[in-house]
């Protein structure tokens, strides 16, 4: 993507505090290739009669035009938003009388950091947070960073929405994004725009200092345009499924790894917002089919399928990945690739990239994943214990997990994979009274360890996944759903992540959005297994929807023993007394230390949900758990 920089700034020599603005064309390229004169002649008519005179107006300047954007600086952070908003909602009154498949739409992005001034022209960490913000803009959208928005919050009468820390390539350290709203209070501040825009009377002399560092608060108006002239339909994202790869390496190390290559392709990705990925749990149902390519896209919903081969012996780790058209069965690209165990992220990312390349998006490069020795280490064992819990929920494969990370822990304390891991191990067994000791103390170690895990890798969505867990366990359901949602945002193909946001929405009552976030996890897991079933009965349940949530439990070929509460208390719901005591004869067998009083112990400052604790705890006591 290319950009081109306004930047507007009257008060070089007076002002050490600056804005800028960075506009660019999405698609440009292809807007181009389509209608080169076309767009041209749009965007320079739009530049000269809507962006450049409200440049004036708001006392910025223009530092460089490169066709599809541009880099402005203003004199001050208000004059900055005051122009996006206003800008934007010109644009938006202009282009509405366009059809809607050739309209232009500008992306803005806003922050303030030093950038040094080198002639004429501007540079340095804040111009490149700036062009990064405006990427995670929607078309016609405008996003600040945090810095600006403390500076216009209380001057502004807009409404803004956090989303959050946000990785930016090439940048060490996440920056928090606001996203403003362009509602009623954003028309209502950009009519008080003034109707006649004129230049302005006096412009001071740009000041020729070689690399002069000064602070600088930059706006990035970038062009996110979906003038789809040949395609005037609704683009939907390709979907892409990634089979699990193929595990050639000698007995000794076979099976170490696991699906550790093709289930981190699977999470990077998923970062790509232009393409949907499905979820491993379902795609990974085609281990070893004897089905043809063409047939296993057919069922997964999926345009494309990367398959490959893996061989590690015990040093260097070999792989072997093709991606192949899902309707024709082509071979659209190819790739071996020879790497120390410690670059097995990095080649993850690098696949990634290559594949969101061949099927045509134009994708933002995430930053390149690095992986120490002992986060190999740690993956592995992290890897070896999600299996075996999903292999077989059960008391014994919980305590193996919790025995093996707790080694990780004291090997490699510097990977977040041990502590997330044992986070999420440590949830599991207070949840469902696995595990003895002091349930605080239990609570608090499980919390300080998810903490510690997002610390060392806050883009691992794993470890959001954790301190979700955590938050929840230690009843925070309101910071855990943020939590789930950052998980979310760093791998949109995790089924897991969204379940357990639904099920945090319905400890707090938010039932309808709860059974929307399920749906969405049915979509990107569409041969998802029983966890999605057992929230989704829980939260008919909860509804009163008794005999749905009955139905949806049954549809499940399979539930563990723990899940046999849900059913008792769907049974109770109904009225099935002996059925309702039957399921929870089989929960007690295998709990038999479990009572009403622990179930209430964990879930009541948790399920805060008006009523349906008590209730639920009604239906246990009903259904034969002891008191």
């Amino acid at each position: 993507m290319r950009y081109a920089r306004y930047s507007g700034d009257q008060c070089l020599g007076k002002r050490s505090t600056l804005t800028e603005a960075y506009h660019d064309l999405v698609g440009y390229s292809n807007l181009m290739s389509r209608d080169e004169s076309g767009t041209l002649a749009a965007l320079t008519k739009l530049r000269h009669s809507e962006i450049d005179p409200r440049i004036a107006c708001y006392n910025g300047r223009t530092v460089k035009l490169m066709g599809d954007g541009s880099l402005v600086e203003f004199a001050s952070v208000v004059d900055a938003v005051q122009f996006a908003v206003d800008v934007q909602n010109a644009i938006a009154q202009v282009q509405s009388a366009v059809t809607e498949g050739e309209r232009i739409r500008f992306r803005i992005g806003i922050n303030v950091g030093d950038v040094i001034v080198d002639g004429e022209d501007i540079y340095g960490d804040g111009v490149n947070v700036a062009a990064r913000i405006e990427g995670l803009a929607e078309p016609g959208g405008i996003c600040i960073s945090r810095t600006v928005f403390d500076q216009v919050s209380n001057k502004l009468d807009l409404t803004f929405v956090d989303i959050g820390p946000q990785q930016l390539k090439n940048l060490s350290a996440p920056v928090e994004v606001y996203r403003i709203a362009f509602d009623e209070r954003a028309r209502a501040l950009a009519t008080k725009t003034p109707t006649q825009i004129t230049e302005p009377t006096f412009e001071a002399p740009r000041r020729k200092v070689k690399q002069w560092i000064l602070a600088v608060a930059i706006v990035v108006i970038a062009l996110s345009g979906a003038m789809y002239l040949l395609r005037p339909e609704v683009f939907k994202p390709p979907v892409i499924a990634v089979l699990p790869f193929e595990d050639f390496s000698d007995a000794e190390n076979k099976g170490l790894l696991s699906d550790a290559v093709s289930g981190g392709i699977i999470t990077s990705l998923a970062r790509f917002p232009q393409m949907k990925v499905i979820s491993r749990r379902s795609s990974f149902k085609f281990r070893d089919s004897d089905l043809r390519i063409s047939e296993i896209a057919d069922q997964l919903g999926a345009d494309f399928i990367l398959e490959g081969t893996q061989q590690y012996d015990g040093e260097r780790l070999q792989i072997t990945a093709q991606l192949i058209d899902g309707e024709t069965e082509a071979h659209i690209w190819t790739d071996d690739v020879d790497v120390p165990l410690e670059d097995l992220l990095k080649t993850n990312n690098a696949i990634s990239l290559n594949v969101a390349g061949s099927v045509g998006n134009k994708v933002i490069e995430t930053e390149v994943a690095r992986m120490a020795k002992d986060d190999v280490s740690a993956l592995m064992i992290a890897n070896a214990a999600q299996s075996r819990i999903m292999r077989d929920f059960s008391r014994e494969s919980l305590l193996k997990n919790i025995e093996e990370q707790e080694r990780s822990l004291k090997d490699y304390p510097e990977s977040a994979w041990g502590h997330l891991g044992q986070a999420l191990s440590l949830r599991i067994g207070l949840r469902y009274g696995w595990i003895e000791g002091d349930e605080e103390e239990i609570r608090k170690r499980m919390y300080d360890l998810a903490r510690r895990g997002v610390e060392l890798d806050p883009n691992n969505f794993m470890a959001y996944q954790a301190l979700g867990r955590a938050l929840t366990m230690n009843n925070n359901p309101e910071a855990a759903a943020n939590a789930f949602r950052r998980a979310i945002e760093l791998n949109p193909s995790s089924s897991f992540a969204r379940t357990s946001l639904a099920q945090t929405l319905g400890f707090i009552g938010e039932s309808e959005e709860a059974l929307e976030v399920i749906a969405e996890a049915e979509l990107v897991d569409p041969f998802y297994g029983h966890d999605i079933h057992w929230e989704k009965a829980r939260i008919q349940w909860q509804m009163g929807n008794c005999e749905q949530a009955l139905k949806t439990f049954q549809s499940s070929p399979s539930m563990p023993t723990a899940a046999n509460k849900m059913l008792a208390a769907i049974h109770n719901c109904l009225g099935n007394a002996n059925k309702a005591a039957q399921a929870m004869a089989v929960y007690v067998a295998e709990n038999p230390s479990w009572t009403v009083s622990r179930e209430r112990d964990v879930n009541a400052d948790l399920w805060i949900a008006p009523g349906v604790l008590e209730r639920w705890l009604e239906a246990m006591e009903s259904s034969g758990m002891p008191m």
